[in-house]
């Protein structure tokens, strides 16, 4: 079922009786998933001379909460990581915020993240993998680690639930640029315990710093229990890391839910939504009333700009130098740039299967825009390699 058929049927109602719970990113992110490859964003006009047809391709809105979007992006994300590998062991780090801090993450979602950000940063930038342990809080560390950082919000019912993934080569850089250190164990990073006690001192630290900055007391309105409770980060060895980046490329360009997991709805009007269970990897269908559905699928708006994946130490774009130095030490090629994307081809005619001339562009505001005369001469040589032999018409002009 279409997200944006749930859209055109119930936000309007969802959106009148919860003004409170809306912000601008919601109504964008749901204007954007009801216009999508529909006239309200324009179309893209082609022709078949041979047959005379006319075909409309209508633009899609790239709204990172649409599920009809970008989904060649998820590839090429991977492709992009999987090239930065490393000859060495990774590991995946999952670092859960507490229910009880859930709340105010929700509420303040640009500067919470932010700094659930800059905590995961400062704790993993301690590793001392020589030793398998941390350095102590605040003192320099003589080797430098490399991840990618990536924020996650939702379960697989649509639940809030705000964690941050992490993919880490198991290696460090010393100081002086010419060794590199490894954990003693290939399946052993380090204590989960103690970057679990470090995340959380780092994570309230800075929501202190805040509330000073901002002259805020937001860390009054968390429960005390929060900070007495053992915290919980989740240490995975995954082997040489290529099946981890393509399982975090799917959440890198996705939305909280995809259409093939709206299965349609009950005979009373209830969303049915295809549900796995992460531990047994069992199937099962979960109703939720419109309302329920789409507060839910709310809650994993993000704000605008706000980007949810993070490359730190050497893996981050300002040590290109570092990571080139760590593959020479590794005795590893230079990986080769990744090539341009082939341009877009054009359709073809469903019925003469010959290729359609793109004849211009109707905008979102209505205006009509002719095809430059370079993409007449491409439409030329297509015909001409396939050897067709019809008439072609004159380019479009003023």
């Amino acid at each position: 079922m279409k997200l944006a058929k749930v859209f055109d049927r119930h936000w309007d109602a969802f959106a009148g009786g919860k003004p409170y719970l809306l912000t601008t990113a919601h109504h964008r992110a749901a204007a954007a998933v009801r216009a999508c490859r529909t006239a309200a964003l324009g179309a893209q006009v082609y022709h078949c001379a041979p047959c005379q047809r006319q075909r409309l391709h209508y633009h899609s809105c790239h709204h990172r909460a649409c599920p009809q979007c970008d989904k060649h992006k998820q590839h090429e994300w991977a492709q992009r990581q999987e090239g930065k590998l490393l000859d060495t062991g990774y590991y995946m780090l999952t670092f859960t915020l507490p229910e009880e801090l859930r709340p105010v993450c929700y509420t303040h979602q640009r500067w919470f993240y932010a700094i659930m950000f800059d905590a995961v940063r400062d704790t993993l930038k301690a590793f001392d993998l020589r030793h398998k342990r941390l350095v102590a809080d605040g003192a320099r560390n003589d080797q430098t680690a490399g991840f990618t950082a990536v924020l996650h919000t939702w379960t697989r019912e649509m639940l809030y639930h705000p964690h941050i993934h992490v993919v880490m080569p198991g290696l460090t850089l010393a100081t002086d640029g010419q060794r590199i250190h490894r954990p003693g164990q290939a399946d052993y990073l380090m204590p989960h315990r103690a970057i679990a006690k470090r995340f959380k001192i780092l994570l309230r630290r800075k929501i202190v710093e805040h509330d000073a900055a901002e002259q805020r007391n937001d860390l009054a309105t968390i429960k005390q229990a929060a900070w007495e409770k053992r915290w919980v980060v989740d240490v995975e060895s995954v082997g040489n890391g290529r099946n981890v980046v393509r399982y975090l490329a799917r959440y890198v360009h996705r939305t909280a839910v995809s259409e093939e997991r709206i299965l349609g709805t009950t005979a009373d009007g209830r969303i049915r939504l295809n549900c796995q269970n992460s531990r047994t990897k069992q199937w099962r269908v979960l109703s939720l009333n419109p309302q329920e559905f789409l507060r839910r699928w709310c809650l994993h708006i993000l704000p605008k700009g706000f980007t949810r994946v993070r490359h730190y130490g050497y893996l981050s774009a300002a040590a290109v130098d570092k990571l080139t130095q760590i593959r020479h030490i590794l005795q590893m090629p230079q990986p080769a740039p990744q090539p341009k994307p082939p341009p877009a081809s054009l359709p073809e005619c469903a019925c003469c299967k010959q290729p359609m001339r793109l004849l211009g562009t109707f905008t979102r505001h209505g205006d009509w825009l002719p095809a430059p005369a370079d993409l007449f001469q491409l439409w030329l040589a297509t015909l001409k390699a396939r050897g067709a032999r019809a008439s072609p018409p004159q380019p479009a002009t003023g």
